[in-house]
């Protein structure tokens, strides 16, 4: 089982006046979900998005956001304190109770308020909400209230059925019959129900003739004042996305830290209001065919990182040759998945709470980083699942990512296989899913700014303009594939990102034509962007790279042109551009 890893942290203060941890209400680690509504400035968040999601027309039944999850009592159990988030037209609350219930799962882990029934309280006595007998005829009739649901005058059983039934809305409360709108004015043929109120508008298209009530509003509305001020004025205010969406974002730099001054690299890392570090670990300088695994450098990689308060995913790379079937550094033979599993385990082991994440390959649909052919989609995701269960083992809470295909539109056995073919491929397998975290991504621009795509808004040309490989926003496009696959849930860490400048390597002259200031513009962007446009399904972008150009033997070689920092160590115009980006 694939762990959940990001939660919403936060107090929330009760309308008694306690102040109540976020988690109290909790049953479990909620999945790391949210969905931003720049209509409302709110975003509908983990669970109660699971729930909007899977009711039908959830924007006609539930309507947008209005809050943000918090802490209250209930109205119909006083005493009882659920986690809620307000929606224009109800009120969703968590169930811990109902949580994993053997025989109906999560079903009824999010529910609606009984809004219906707390603003019909005290109209029992009023005609259309005494109980009625059942009138036989085939007429629905529910004995729970002694109420019908009936299609006349207005099409409410059909509505009510079609949109989500008992779960959605509850139990009628009382019969059709006219009342005025609060929010319009306007008087119309109304029918209660436990968690809405329907409303026939006859002049409107057959589609929307059955109209709920902004009951949630409402409901906000006539109590705000009993709201103390942190929860009017924080909850309810509009927020931008930074501040709506809850999921935590990593950011991280691509770092070379073997034989470095780590010291100075670490402080950098910081200095930059960045947490994290990818660094890549070759298996083939770590282990020998006799099973003896050297740790001297990288345990001070690991233990000077953590020193600094620097966290750490690692990308295993590189097979040794004897691990090899050709002799290359490429992945594995099958006859070797196991020692990869235990190699991969003992790092694990030993980095136990130093080492947060694990990447399992780098780029595998592209034959440079496998030996010369790219290894097929199946077997990649064998060798991941000889990997998933040993880290695992040895951290429980140890986060590990599939291996970052790089983008490309090539589909040549010798040289790659388009990434998002590849994707497809993996996603298909439903062993990919049993033994994944994260999905790993990498994409770069080349010349093109961050918000260019082809075809629709294409970069400047002449050249690495015509496919969208060459574009940051290609992620969008493995997004839908993920959604496609209908693991739509899962996140993507963007683990390679970057713009080239200047440099003297076949395959990347786009970079003579990004200047260093465009450089940290773009990246910046983009990183904003992955924050506010694309969360929460990006979890993290680790930039590509620090200081490659630091450890370069040719400042000019492509690795060292996506560099931050100058040869020096001295920031470049990139590197300030994230530093001084918001975070």
């Amino acid at each position: 089982m694939r762990r959940r890893f990001v939660r919403l942290a936060m107090a929330v203060v009760l309308l008694a006046g306690m102040i109540v941890p976020f988690a109290a209400a909790e049953a479990s680690p909620p999945p790391p979900l949210a969905q931003y509504f720049p209509e409302s400035g709110q975003s509908s968040v983990n669970y109660f998005w699971q729930f909007w999601k899977s009711t039908p027309n959830a924007l006609r039944i539930l309507g947008y956001p209005i809050s943000m999850p918090f802490v209250q009592e209930s109205f119909s159990e006083p005493g009882k304190y659920y986690l809620v988030q307000y929606y224009e037209r109800g009120i969703l609350e968590e169930h811990p109770e109902n949580f994993n219930d053997p025989v109906n799962g999560n079903k009824y882990f999010v529910l609606g308020r009984l809004l219906g029934k707390q603003l019909a309280k005290g109209r029992e006595l009023e005609v259309p909400f005494r109980p009625v007998s059942n009138p036989g005829n085939g007429v629905t009739w529910f004995p729970e209230t002694q109420h019908t649901m009936q299609n006349s005058p207005g099409p409410f059983a059909d509505f009510w059925r079609k949109y989500g039934g008992l779960q959605v809305f509850g139990y009628p409360l009382s019969e059709q019959f006219q009342e005025r709108n609060p929010d319009t004015g306007e008087t119309y043929w109304v029918q209660y129900f436990e968690r809405n109120r329907f409303e026939y508008h006859p002049n409107n298209t057959p589609e929307f003739q059955v109209l709920l009530g902004r009951l949630g509003a409402q409901y906000y509305e006539e109590h705000k004042t009993e709201y103390p001020l942190n929860q009017k004025g924080w909850f309810f205010e509009y927020h931008q996305p930074k501040d709506a969406l809850p999921e935590q974002f990593i950011y991280g730099f691509n770092v070379q830290a073997f034989y470095q001054d780590r010291a100075r690299l670490y402080q950098l890392v910081n200095n930059a209001q960045f947490g994290w570090v990818r660094q890549q670990v070759p298996w083939m300088d770590m282990q020998d065919a006799n099973g003896t695994i050297y740790w001297g450098e990288l345990d001070k990689v690991v233990n000077e990182a953590a020193e600094k308060n620097v966290k750490i995913l690692f990308s295993i790379v590189r097979a040794p040759t004897w691990a090899t079937e050709n002799g290359t550094h490429g992945m594995p033979s099958r006859r070797n998945f196991a020692k990869f599993g235990e190699f991969v385990g003992a790092l694990a082991q030993r980095y136990k709470g130093k080492v947060q994440a694990y990447e399992i390959w780098n780029e595998q649909n592209y034959a440079i980083e496998n030996g010369g052919t790219v290894a097929a989609a199946s077997y990649y995701v064998d060798l991941l699942a000889a990997a998933y269960g040993p880290i695992k083992a040895a951290d429980p809470s140890a986060i590990v990512v599939s291996g970052s295909p790089t983008p490309t539109g090539d589909n040549r056995q010798n040289v790659a296989i388009d990434e998002l073919i590849y994707f497809r491929q993996m996603f298909a397998l439903p062993k990919f899913w049993e033994n994944v975290d994260v999905i790993g991504a990498h994409f770069g621009g080349a010349y093109n700014p961050p918000d260019t795509k082809w075809p629709d808004n294409p970069g400047p040309g002449p050249g690495w303009r015509n496919s969208s490989e060459f574009y940051w926003r290609r992620v969008e496009d493995v997004r839908q594939v993920l959604v496609d696959s209908g693991h739509g849930d899962r996140q993507i860490w963007v683990t390679e990102l970057g713009w080239a400048t200047a440099n003297n390597t076949p395959g990347y002259e786009y970079g003579n034509s990004n200047t260093l200031d465009e450089q940290g513009q773009y990246l910046r962007r983009a990183v904003e962007m992955a924050r506010n446009d694309y969360a929460p399904w990006i979890g993290a972008v680790f930039i590509w790279n620090l200081n490659f150009a630091v450890t370069s033997n040719d400042p000019l070689h492509e690795t060292a042109s996506f560099a931050v920092l100058n040869p020096d160590w001295s920031p470049r115009p990139a590197y300030t551009a994230l530093q001084r980006m918001p975070k």
